[in-house]
């Protein structure tokens, strides 16, 4: 029997066990963590956005004040009322931006490109006019989010909109 004796004190085999587990608990977090880490670069962002299939609208914000979330529109007094959105989008390879808007079934169509900072989206013709951005930190592996500021929803005052997207399982 004396060929299973150990030399190791049941203390040690304890502290062993607990550094194990700290271990492990280490390595769970950082690697949840660097899971749902955004894009470093707008190539990054393009690449993370183009790979899910379609984006479902998760919340509106407008001048800082949420004006849909979980599907319902929350009225804002005396701020600008949203009736018309985009369910869902894709952002396809090759720069098509396909959206969907609530209750409709064509597609309303516009492009996306790459720029040196971040993600452009406007209309298929350019002119700069009306265009949506998205940074790189805004984008994530199962969201996004695309901002724009315009005087045309509340003239003449400029009207700051940020548009949430989140992947559509």
């Amino acid at each position: 029997m004396a060929i299973f004796a150990h030399s190791h004190q049941p203390g040690n085999i304890m502290l062993f066990r607990k550094f194990a587990a700290f271990v492990l608990l280490a390595f769970t977090g950082v690697f949840t963590v660097s899971c749902d880490k955004p894009a470093g670069t707008p190539q990054e962002a393009a690449e993370m956005l183009t790979e899910v299939q379609q984006w479902k609208i998760e919340e509106i914000v407008v001048n800082d004040a949420v004006t849909f979330k979980d599907g319902k529109m929350a009225q804002q007094f005396g701020g600008i009322d949203f009736q018309r959105y985009m369910e869902t989008v894709q952002l396809k390879k090759g720069g098509v931006f396909s959206g969907i808007f609530k209750g409709e079934s064509t597609p309303f169509l516009l492009k996306w490109q790459v720029t040196d900072q971040n993600i452009t989206i406007g209309a298929p013709e350019g002119g700069g006019k009306g265009e949506w951005t998205v940074r790189p930190d805004d984008v994530r592996k199962d969201s996004f989010i695309m901002k724009t500021q315009s005087t045309a929803y509340d003239y003449p005052r400029m009207t700051t909109i940020a548009l949430k997207f989140k992947a559509d399982k």
